[in-house]
């Protein structure tokens, strides 16, 4: 595997105090910027776990992340939309998973690069735009999350608008969204493991990034009253340009 051959089978010491180390600055930086944190981690993680770990990795560490803010907005999840979505959802998630398992590493890290590249000026433009919720609708765009999730990092931001057609705001969309993106996690973890994209030393590390994350969140909340957020967002997106840039040049020219 493409996993093994990048030295990722077994991780030091060193290198998962490293994945501690960029995932508790990435979450504080995703937390401070409006990104989400697994974006801001994924380009930092590919040195140490290289390409075909990154998404993997990330499944492991964004089950605890979205578990801690499922857990804080418990009692307004809105269970009938999850149902709606996961139905259609999951076997998009499987097949972007076995996607994410045939691609070589050059054509994967330009998939990557390009998601990384697109997701600002995506972001922005799905921020405060909903869905028609149609039958159609809710079917064609959850099975399209689901792929875009399996085969890449941060595909909730595909989501987005439907929840928001969907008629959720607020804590009840935070909370849904965490346990939509929890689930599909889950079943992500299951296939890769499936697959052997997902070892020991690899779930130990996501286990370690998604620990390091929760105390990132704090540490945004105490930057966000010190800084100015707009021109802080403004350094993440060049820097994820920046990461994009770098998994485009990484995979022309290997």
């Amino acid at each position: 595997m493409d996993m093994v051959a990048a030295g990722t089978a077994d991780l030091s010491l060193w290198q998962f105090l490293a994945l501690g180390a960029v995932a508790f600055f990435g979450a504080v930086l995703g937390g401070v910027s409006g990104f989400g944190a697994g974006l801001i981690v994924t380009p930092f993680l590919v040195p140490v776990v290289g390409i075909k770990g990154v998404v993997p990795v990330m499944s492991v560490a964004m089950v605890l992340g979205n578990l801690s803010r499922f857990w804080v907005y418990r009692d307004q999840v809105r269970r009938d939309v999850i149902l709606k979505i996961m139905i259609p959802a999951v076997p998009g998630v499987i097949a972007g998973t076995l996607l994410y398992d045939v691609l070589p590493r050059e054509p994967l890290a330009l998939c990557i690069g390009a998601f990384l590249l697109v997701s600002i000026p995506l972001r922005r433009h799905l921020a405060k735009k909903a869905v028609v919720p149609t039958p159609a609708a809710v079917v064609g765009v959850s099975a399209g999350f689901g792929v875009v999730s399996g085969a890449l990092p941060g595909g909730g931001i595909v989501l987005m608008p439907l929840l928001l057609g969907l008629g959720l705001s607020t804590g009840a969309l935070v909370g849904t969204d965490a346990i939509i993106g929890m689930a599909v996690n889950l079943v992500k973890i299951a296939m890769f493991g499936k697959l052997d994209l997902l070892n020991r030393d690899l779930m130990i590390g996501g286990l370690l990034v998604g620990l390091c994350m929760i105390p990132g969140a704090y540490g945004a909340r105490w930057l966000i009253e010190r800084m100015n957020v707009h021109l802080h967002t403004a350094v993440i997106e060049g820097l994820v340009v920046f990461s994009g840039l770098s998994f485009i040049w990484s995979g022309l020219f290997p």
